[in-house]
């Protein structure tokens, strides 16, 4: 609707011009000069990005010993990247938007007033005729009848200084090469004497709509009727193309402008599955099934006691632009991301066990000297003690590689042009339309896929730009999923729904008042009814948690999760408050949350509804910018943090540790508690597997009975999926996935 929305306004601005310079004129003057205003030229849109979310965990299995590396050749030359052929200029005269396959002539005599991706306008200079035309996705909620309606109601009417709109004809006319345009001509007038003629068009493809309006002087259309319907006839509508990319072996899915520093591994805290894991790849991945698998390292050892991991590169990798890469790309990537000029805020968490690693965060050292080039392809890294889910960090992209030289700290645009090592390169970014990405044929195993195209700003619902074949994958909310979820709905068949590794929850600071006393903050956990909250908020599609660890997550307990999934108790939320050293007054209390004044959060309404019903107490929200929510809340300890967290590797560690441990720098509650401290800090070196998740078992219900957070839900993701779309996997945690795609031969239908 935007894009016809905005050609409706340009119309009316059209014909208030049309209407003035039609009063000035002279009363035998049949020719107007200028029927529509010549557009100001766009800048090109300077890049911004984008945003990505945090991924999960099953038991990542220990990686078999491999072969000691072989010597390593010498690099061969490699030849400089062909250069991209320019486009072939479209001919004067020609209009062509490739993302609906359409070509429309017009005569090289009329003038050109707007040819972009939104809209054609031309005018005749002669007879003053002016014409504009769109195209757009197929709504459900426009047709013939709409725009007639539109155009020629009451308040359109107005906008135009227009008193009544006589319908003078109707016809159908041919379109294209088998398509028809349905027209309408009216004479528009006011009581001041101004008339306009106005035509309007309208034709529609299988997925593609077509508007057409005219305007001229009274008479004009008479005149130019003829040109116009040749236009019409000879228009055609063909082949879809997105941005110079075949349409059936591109990808197309919804995006979103993305934030600079969510492009760049070093500084992104979204995982792997977003864009920065189209462009970089590590030396390891995580599969769709969660295991560990090799990406720019074809084979690792591990030292006995665990500390010591040999990794060797494969054969022959190169960046995108044909630059070879080697272990001190490695080395140097993960020292830019360690420096703290670079401002990581991921580093210390996920490589920070390496020796020497934290010496560089601390700007007392320039390089990591657990890390070892032992020649071209073999890198060495030394941690401070054995870490069983090492390898599991190393899937997450602040252990990416990129080609140094194409990082510029005074640009933070550098983004949009670097020098990918994954499996796709940015081609093109254009801010509010669409992010670009074609395969990279320098990559060691290039894609099927010949590019991905991530549309931005599209209006209407996934679920209708889906159907109407607009895009190939999109995840669905509660109310689509629910419907989708029959076997009767047409779209069943092309459904997928897991329970994903990810725990929506309430962080309490247990060093703040009053969540410093375990009584009110066990209070205020038994206030939450989570069936009820589940019910309001996503038709009872998720998974209501009892416990911080989600299903699949190794260590995960269902007698625990159990035990507290219904824990809505008013008369022990009361008793416990009553128990706290805060029964005679509680002091102001706020959540936190991302979000800005204007924000609507029905959960935390319910929520606050629900306190001030059960306990009497009167809760606040407190809204910081939800683009630096994480940082922010590092520099200033609050009481309460509404908080999701989704695993970045299938490990416990990756929850209990990272969220948990006083000293992490993502326990953005600053919740502090020794013995947990301690238990955890044991967990991290103990390489008996069954041990090991006896222990984060044991902290989990520590930390429940203390109430350290109130966990909601655990999300349940649900997507449709183009039936052409082979290799696809709904994991229970974001991982790379898009080198694993191609499209069937087969057409396939949405």
């Amino acid at each position: 609707m935007r894009t016809k929305r905005l050609l409706l306004i340009a119309a009316l601005t059209v014909i208030i011009i049309l209407t003035s310079c039609q009063s000035d004129a002279p009363e035998e003057n049949t020719q107007v000069a200028d029927l529509a205003p010549t557009a100001e030229p766009t800048a090109e849109p300077t890049a911004t990005a984008e945003p990505t979310a945090t991924d999960a965990p099953t038991e990542t299995p220990e990686p078999t010993a491999t072969d000691e590396p072989t010597a390593t050749p010498e690099p061969t030359a490699t030849t400089e990247p062909t250069a991209t052929p320019e486009p072939t200029a479209v001919p004067e005269g020609v209009y062509v938007k490739e993302g609906d396959g359409l070509v429309f002539t017009y005569p090289t005599t009329w003038e050109v007033l707007t040819d972009d991706e939104e809209s054609l306008q031309i005018q005749d200079p002669n007879l003053g005729t002016f014409m504009s035309l769109s195209s757009s996705y197929k709504d459900n909620e426009t047709d013939f009848e709409f725009w007639k309606e539109e155009f020629s109601g009451e308040e359109v009417l107005a906008i135009w200084g227009m008193d009544t709109a006589e319908l003078l004809s109707e016809e159908e006319i041919p379109f294209a090469d088998s398509l028809t345009a349905q027209t309408a001509t009216y004479a528009l007038s006011n009581a001041d004497g101004a008339l306009v003629d106005f035509w309007l068009a309208y034709a529609e493809s299988a997925t593609r709509e077509f508007l057409v309006i005219a305007l001229s002087p009274p008479g004009g259309l008479e005149i130019s009727g003829s040109t116009l319907s040749q236009m019409m006839a000879d228009a055609e509508v063909g082949e879809i193309k997105l941005f110079g990319l075949e349409r059936e072996n591109t990808l197309v899915m919804l995006g979103g402008d993305p934030l600079e520093r969510r492009l760049d591994p070093a500084r992104t805290e979204g995982s792997a599955a977003g864009t920065v894991g189209m462009l970089y790849s590590g030396l390891v991945r995580m599969s769709p099934q969660l295991q560990v698998e090799p990406d720019l390292a074809e084979t690792w050892s591990i030292s006995e006691d665990g500390t010591v991991y040999t990794f060797t590169l494969r054969e022959g990798l190169s960046f995108a632009s044909g630059k070879p890469l080697t272990a001190a790309d490695v080395k140097a990537n993960w020292e830019r991301a360690a420096d703290p000029e670079t401002g990581s805020s991921t580093f210390s968490t996920y490589l920070g066990d390496i020796v020497g690693a934290q010496a560089v965060v601390d700007g007392e050292a320039e390089e990591i000297t657990g890390v070892v080039v032992v020649n071209d392809r073999t890198l060495e890294v030394t941690l401070d003690g054995p870490k069983p889910y090492f390898l599991a960090k190393l899937t997450y992209p602040v252990s990416f590689v990129l080609n140094l030289e194409t990082v510029d700290p005074d640009n933070e645009e550098w983004v949009f042009e670097a020098d990918s090592s994954g499996p796709f390169v940015l081609t093109e970014y254009r801010e509010g339309e669409a992010m670009v990405f074609a395969s990279n044929t320098s990559y060691y195993a290039p894609p099927a896929l010949q590019g991905i195209v991530q549309l931005i700003g599209r209006v209407g619902s996934g679920l209708s730009l889906y159907e109407a074949g607009e895009i190939d994958i999109v995840g669905l909310g509660a109310a689509d999923a629910l419907e989708v979820s029959k076997p009767s709905h047409e779209l069943h068949d092309q459904w997928l729904s897991t329970t994903v590794l990810c725990t929506s929850l309430m962080q309490m600071n247990n060093a703040m008042p009053p969540f410093d006393d375990v009584n009110v903050r066990r209070a205020f956990a038994l206030s939450v009814d989570k069936d009820g909250l589940n019910d309001l908020l996503f038709d009872g599609s998720n998974l209501t948690a009892g416990t911080i660890f989600p299903p699949a997550m190794p260590g995960f307990s269902a007698d625990l999760a159990a035990e507290y999934s219904s824990t809505f108790d008013p008369d022990a939320a009361r008793q416990a408050l009553a128990d706290s050293a805060y029964a005679d007054g509680l002091p102001p209390i706020a959540i936190t949350t991302g979000g800005y004044g204007d924000s609507e959060r029905d959960d935390l309404n319910a929520l606050i509804e629900k306190w001030r019903e059960v306990l009497g107490v009167d809760v606040t929200i407190s809204f910081l910018d939800p683009e630096n929510y994480t940082e922010v809340i590092k520099e200033e300890p609050v009481q309460m943090v509404s908080y999701g967290w989704c695993a970045d590797y299938p490990d416990p560690q990756n929850f209990l540790d990272v969220l948990y441990h006083t000293d992490s720098e993502f326990n953005i509650a600053r919740y502090s508690n020794p013995d947990i401290d301690a238990m955890l800090e044991e967990a991290r070196v103990e390489l008996d597997g069954g041990r090991r998740l006896a222990l984060y078992q044991e902290v989990e219900a520590l930390l429940i009975d203390d109430a350290a957070s109130i966990p909601f839900f655990h999300s349940v993701s649900d997507v449709v999926v183009n039936p052409r779309l082979q290799g696809y996997v709904l994991s229970p945690m974001g991982t790379p996935i898009m080198h694993l795609l191609s499209f069937s031969e087969e057409a396939g239908e949405n």
